[in-house]
């Protein structure tokens, strides 16, 4: 078996997908913080207030990316046919969901005055609430849907929505901290930032732990070791999200909890290169997405993609 076989790596979901899948996470991590700030207090106000300005437009924007691959707009009314069946219509359905709560919360908080009275607060609470469990199930799915694709090894884990939900609520904290510093300036003042940069600490923290079980886990299983060991010969990955992308943030989440000058600047930058860090991880966990080698009395057969354009001579039965 030549190791270099076209068509041995998955070749249908690429960045188009990866960045559906990373505006979703970055919706559904941002909605979550801000919604749980919510019930926190005044002095999170505008981590509330950034937040919700994420979240349904990043949801849209990731919907649009994946309209477009699709090819056509009008496929997407099937994606919700057959939940009972599909994670994709599942996920289409939670999404959906998602996005009107988001949409509503924001309207509701910005633009009116329905929570100065005690019936409309608890209102937008009930709403906040149904908005968190929806956006933990949207952080969830872009993960699921991958695991629920039995036909590509590395992605059959039950460790890839883990790593995912981790990673989503990374890159929404990340974006709100980004939001915050660029919409306040030098208001934001020190010790949000630095109350910000412990909780992103401690996040990406978290996201380090969870890569390395999935990447462990890929490693000890036969039919996704080739994975594994493409993703970590990856350049892209390992110094794009990695060290760009969870170890140069960590240290400067650090800096920032010192309180050094320049801490907008400092913070800014680390939350930019932490969503870098998290479209990299989506776009290297699909493009290394290896189709399975079968091993059948000795000999080993590996699944490879159609040729899109049929090649004369090419088919299932031997030419005549």
């Amino acid at each position: 078996m030549d190791p270099k076989v076209n068509g041995q790596l998955q070749l249908e979901w690429g960045w188009l997908i990866a960045v559906y899948l990373f505006l979703g996470g970055v919706g559904g991590g941002a909605y979550s913080i801000a919604a749980i700030n919510s019930f926190l207090g005044e002095s999170l106000a505008l981590s509330t207030t950034v937040g919700l300005w994420i979240a349904f437009p990043a949801l849209l924007i990731g919907t649009l990316f994946l309209m477009v691959d699709l090819g056509s707009p009008s496929k997407a009314v099937l994606a919700a046919m057959k939940p009972g069946t599909s994670w994709i219509a599942r996920g289409t359905l939670i999404i959906s969901v998602f996005m009107v709560l988001s949409f509503v919360h924001l309207i509701l908080h910005q633009f009116t005055k329905f929570g100065a009275t005690a019936d409309g607060e608890t209102i937008i609470d009930i709403i906040a609430i149904a908005g968190i469990l929806f956006a933990i199930g949207t952080m969830a799915y872009t993960g699921i849907l991958l695991s629920a694709s039995k036909g590509i090894p590395f992605w059959r884990s039950g460790v890839v929505p883990v790593v995912f939900v981790v990673s989503a609520t990374v890159t929404g904290h990340f974006a709100i901290m980004l939001g915050v510093i660029l919409f306040n300036g030098a208001a934001a003042g020190l010790e949000p930032l630095r109350t910000m940069a412990v909780e992103a600490a401690v996040l990406v923290a978290l996201e380090v732990l969870a890569i390395l079980f999935f990447l462990q886990a890929a490693y000890r299983q036969p039919d996704s070791r080739e994975s594994a060991e493409r993703i970590l010969r990856k350049t892209m990955f390992v110094i794009g999200y990695f060290i760009l992308g969870l170890a140069a943030p960590l240290i400067l989440m650090i800096i920032v909890y010192r309180g050094v000058a320049e801490l907008g600047t400092i913070a800014a930058i680390g939350a930019v290169l932490g969503l870098i860090g998290g479209l990299i991880l989506r776009q290297a966990v699909l493009i290394c997405g290896a189709l399975p080698t079968l091993n059948i009395a000795g000999f080993e057969f590996r699944r490879i993609h159609r040729p899109k354009e049929p090649k004369p001579g090419v088919g299932l039965m031997p030419p005549q």
